[in-house]
Formats: structure tokens, C-alpha cells, sequence
């Protein structure tokens, strides 16, 4: 078998493409890998270390794949597992024999919860395991459990990963999240807007009361401060933000009278 046929290439592969196939073939047949094939390791690296320089591939192009220069000596000068080190940087050795690999964990969890803090209890490997989130949650978020990932396929003895959890909060069609900000609004008449009153906000905590003072606008945005979203792991809390929207309801004629008669004194 020619060196091309060992990594799989054409005659004419670019040294790019000599080296994508190089790379792809040594963590496929790599003896630590499952699966890996130490005899099959060893004639990719040879078949790479021929075609990857681009002088020794033209000399193996001129002679081909002629006994005397396949047996020139070089095979045995090769250190496979430094080729394949120097190759990937190290890391993939470095990876495998650290410890186990990591379980990623999607957790959905609602608005409510997400606000309040939540305690979820979920399976892994047959074990219940209990996480407990404070107030605060956002979408995002991950969490590392140490220790809580798989054992290490090829040495029990090493650590385990561990279990990363990545947060996605439900939205709460009620409420809009802007940052650490909420918000909300509120519909009421044009002239309570003007007037000025007191109106009842729903809010992740309940209903709260909410001036709207004298001579706001139409459309308006109410700041009330620490009323919003918590801030993960601290006792802070953003604002509530609150449109207050109005509505125009149908005026008796009398009404519009009154209304003619403030327009012409202003």
C-alpha cells in the first residue's frame, strides 16, 4: 500500500489537504482512543512523515514506492506519539489522561423560579443529584458540579469530569427582562394619567401600589427603584419600569364641552 492510499489521498492532494487527512486518520487510529489501532497508528504517522515534507514527498514521487525506499531506515527513527504531540499542540494526550469527560446538562426552569431561586433534583447515572439556585437566574448561566461528569473511559483511577448546567429561563409573558431591569404596563384613562393617581402593578412579588404623579404623559415610563429583577448572588435587585399606557374612553357631550371650553381658556 503507497503512502497515498494509507491517508487516504490523491497523488495530486495539495500538502493542506495531506495534512486535514493526516490529522483526521491519527485521532481515529490513536491507541488511546476507543477503537484505536497501534499498527495502523504507526503507518499513517509513517505515510505522513513522507508526504507532509514536501522534499522527502518528491524524492518518495521520483523512486515510488519501491522496497529499497521504503525500508531506508527512517521508520525507525520516528516517535510516533511525539509526531502526533507536536501535531496537536499536546493537548489531546493532556485531555485524555487528565480525568473523565464532562455531562452537559440543558435546565429549563420558569420565570418564577428563576426569580424566587429554585431547588431541582435530576439523575445522573442512576444518582439523584440536588442543586439549589438563589434568586436571580438567567438564561445562560452555567453551573460546574465537580466531580459529577463520567468516569474516564480508559483509567477508572483518574477523577471524573464533571456536570455543567446551562440555564434557560421560560419567559413570563407579563414581564419583559432588560438587563436587571423589569417591565411592565399599565393601561388607564388619559385623564388619570394627567391627574395624577394611585394604581395597582402586578409584579413577580404580588401587587404592588404605584403613584403616577400630577402631570405625567401618555405613554410614560415609571422608574420604582429596587422593585426589579435580583441580581444573582448578592442582595441587589434592579428597577421596575412602568409604561403607563392610555385609553381614550367616548365622551358624553358635556364632557366635550368642558373640554372645548379648557382648550379656548388655555
Amino acid at each position: 500500500m503507497s503512502h497515498y492510499e494509507t491517508l487516504g489521498v490523491d497523488k495530486t492532494a495539495t500538502q493542506d489537504e495531506i495534512k486535514k487527512a493526516y490529522r483526521k486518520l491519527s485521532k481515529q487510529y490513536h491507541p488511546d482512543m476507543s477503537g484505536g489501532d497501534d499498527a495502523r497508528f504507526k503507518e499513517i504517522a509513517a505515510a505522513y512523515d513522507i508526504l507532509g515534507d514536501p522534499q522527502k514527498r518528491q524524492q518518495y514521487d521520483i523512486k515510488g514506492s519501491s522496497h529499497d525506499f521504503f525500508n531506508r531506515g527512517w521508520g525507525d527513527n520516528i516517535n510516533m506519539s511525539e509526531m502526533f504531540d507536536q501535531f496537536f499542540g499536546g493537548q489531546f494526550r493532556q485531555q485524555q489522561t487528565q480525568r473523565g469527560p464532562d455531562y452537559r446538562i440543558d435546565m429549563h426552569v420558569s420565570f418564577e423560579e428563576a426569580y424566587n431561586g429554585t431547588k431541582k433534583i435530576f439523575s445522573i447515572d442512576g444518582k439523584d443529584i440536588s442543586i439549589t439556585f438563589k434568586p436571580g437566574l438567567k438564561t445562560g448561566q452555567t453551573f460546574r458540579l465537580k466531580g459529577k461528569g463520567a468516569s474516564h473511559p480508559y483509567n477508572s483511577n483518574l477523577p471524573k469530569g464533571d456536570a455543567i448546567v446551562k440555564i434557560h429561563v421560560i419567559n413570563d409573558g407579563r414581564f419583559i427582562l432588560q438587563g436587571n431591569d423589569i417591565w411592565v404596563e399599565q393601561t388607564l384613562t388619559w385623564w388619570d394619567i394627567m391627574l395624577g393617581t394611585k394604581v395597582g402593578v402586578w409584579t413577580p412579588d404580588g401587587l404592588i401600589n404605584v403613584t403616577v404623579p400630577q402631570g405625567t404623559k401618555p405613554g410614560a415610563t415609571l422608574r420604582i427603584k429596587e422593585k426589579g429583577f435580583p441580581i444573582y448572588n448578592t442582595d441587589n435587585r434592579g428597577d421596575l419600569l412602568c409604561r403607563v399606557n392610555p385609553v381614550y374612553p367616548k365622551l358624553k357631550e358635556s364632557q366635550i364641552e368642558r373640554l372645548k371650553q379648557i382648550r379656548d381658556d388655555g
